[in-house]
């Protein structure tokens, strides 16, 4: 019989640990216990967990483990069938999922993700420019738990998705558009009518939104605080005063490159808003001295509130 030499018993002691599903930890450690452990593991660990044994196979990929997904960092690997198979995995055990970046995900997947995981919270599909309005028609039917929608520079969504929207997630409290340019005032009106919840609304870039859609998302949407308008170029003062006058909760607003916008809207947003904290105004011409001393006597009486006024800066989303 030949004998192994010290390194391949140290191999072959090893390769049984990893391979045995009756090892040590797994006969000491409860299920349960583990399970919580492998819950603090990102994508990749997990992956790799799985690879250590049939037992942590299992314990890997339970749909517990995965209800906080972010592929980012895999963008240019993620097709449709990666997010179906995701979605058959977790189930209802996904709450949070960014596919932000993956260009290659098409409506298919999306609607297999969305009769899957129907206790979605939180999604991100920026620049996920393949999907259409057919993505958030399933959203509606299936997701009524959704609260946060990023659908940034996903060019071929229009005023429909807004509309599904809000016909099946009345929970929405956050929803990015920008430069989605097929949107306007109908699907923002709809969008206010059925999320009165919202507290959110980033749309930039949108050259056809108007007045009036600000107007109805003033009415129906009294609690919103984060307002992003950069370059939404066709409004003027008649739609802030209406976001001003009854949206006195806002902290946040860009209206950079809004070049309709005179001192009136400084004065309003001095009158009433007196949470707000960060107003962005780059490129804003017809504003005047006048209206940002209105703006700096409101924050020196309100004794709370300090408002950073950026002149020159670009917005944040």
């Amino acid at each position: 019989m030949k004998m192994m030499n010290h390194n391949s018993m140290n191999r072959l002691e090893l390769t049984k640990v990893f391979s045995d599903d009756e090892a040590l930890i797994n006969k000491k450690v409860p299920r349960e216990l583990l399970l919580h452990v492998f819950s603090y593991l990102d994508v990749v660990s997990l992956c790799r967990c799985a690879q250590v044994s049939q037992y942590w196979h299992v314990l890997a990929l339970d749909g517990s483990n995965w209800q906080r997904i972010d592929l980012f960092n895999f963008q240019t690997d993620i097709e449709g069938r990666v997010v179906e198979n995701i979605g058959k995995r977790c189930g209802g055990f996904l709450k949070q999922l960014s596919l932000r970046g993956c260009q290659s995900v098409n409506d298919a997947a999306l609607v297999t993700f969305a009769e899957k995981c129907n206790n979605i919270e939180e999604l991100n599909l920026n620049l996920c420019k393949n999907i259409t309005d057919t993505t958030c028609t399933a959203l509606s039917r299936h997701c009524p738990r959704l609260v946060k929608l990023d659908l940034d520079s996903c060019s071929q969504i229009t005023d429909i998705s807004l509309k599904a929207l809000s016909d099946g997630c009345p929970n929405l409290e956050w929803i990015n558009v920008s430069w989605c340019e097929n949107i306007a005032q109908n699907g923002v009106d709809a969008l206010a009518h059925g999320c009165p919840k919202l507290k959110g609304f980033v749309g930039k870039g949108l050259k056809s939104l108007t007045d009036p859609a600000l107007i109805s998302l003033a009415q129906y949407c009294k609690n919103l605080e984060h307002i992003n308008l950069h370059s939404c170029s066709a409004i003027s003062d008649r739609g802030v005063i209406a976001l001003a006058e009854n949206c006195v909760m806002i902290r946040y607003l860009c209206l950079s490159n809004c070049t309709h916008l005179t001192d009136t809207s400084l004065v309003v947003l001095s009158q009433h808003c007196t949470h707000l904290e960060t107003l962005e105004v780059a490129a804003c011409s017809q504003f005047t001295d006048n209206g940002f001393q209105a703006l700096a006597r409101a924050s020196y009486t309100a004794l709370d509130t300090t408002v950073s006024v950026f002149r020159t800066s670009e917005a944040v989303s």
